[in-house]
């Protein structure tokens, strides 16, 4: 093989890893730390052997179409439902064994959402060691950043998303358990077994992580979060 091939060969091996390794990427930086601290930059990948699916969305509103056809002798109506704003969570485990845990409204008419205002996001444990959490911040998607099937009326698993997050909450020194459940609660604080409006985070289904957590400085997480599960078949 000439050495111009052999050349050509190595570049298009390069460009293919590079582009199979940011398939999962997460690029975040941490601003505003305890004490003061220089802004703490987190770059790593999302763990595809742990986190087997880039998450689950539900319908969060629906519109209803109604077509009317006339035939002869008889006049036919058929109605359809489209799914237009959907709830997504996700849990995210990275390869340095932090995990990320968010809630965020997808609007298919819109560019960006705000995070779940009850459960919001936590980003814990690995290397990071401690814990970021809270309830308030905004998720931009890019053309089709989210694989959402709009005709499916019940719960769907993401096999991929692309999607940029301006999270706020507050640091906690130490990590949070990362097997969360969500629950139902009235005070935003306690589980509680009945119906409620709101649900939240909860690792030991009594108590919610995010509302009840004892931050002890403002934190600010910007950057971009790709995902990509390959064993997800699409709906």
């Amino acid at each position: 093989m000439s050495p111009r091939l052999v050349l050509l060969f190595s570049i298009i091996l390069l460009i293919f890893a590079c582009r199979y390794k940011n398939q999962n990427k997460a690029d975040l930086t941490i601003l505003g730390t305890l004490n003061n601290d220089p802004a703490l930059y987190f770059l790593g990948e999302i763990d595809s052997s742990v986190t087997t699916s880039c998450g689950t969305a539900s319908p969060a509103t629906t519109t209803a179409t109604t077509q009317t056809g006339q035939t002869t002798p008889t006049q036919t109506t058929s109605s359809t439902t489209t799914n237009t704003r959907f709830s997504v969570f996700s849990q995210l485990v990275m390869k340095t064994k932090e995990t990320l845990n968010i809630r965020f409204i997808y609007d298919v008419t819109q560019t960006q959402g705000r995070i779940d205002p009850q459960q919001g996001f936590i980003l814990s444990g690995g290397l990071f060691g401690n814990t970021v959490s809270g309830t308030q911040g905004t998720v931009k998607w890019f053309n089709q950043g989210v694989n959402v099937d709009q005709s499916i009326s019940g719960q769907q698993t993401l096999s991929f998303f692309n999607i940029e997050v301006n999270l706020l909450g507050t640091y906690t020194p130490g990590a949070s358990s990362t097997n969360l459940n969500s629950c139902n609660t009235l005070d935003g604080v306690n589980c509680t077994s009945g119906q409620s409006a709101t649900q939240c985070f909860t690792s030991d289904n009594r108590t919610c992580l995010v509302q009840s957590s004892s931050g002890t400085a403002s934190v600010n997480i910007q950057g971009k979060l790709n995902c990509n599960a390959p064993n997800i078949v699409p709906q």
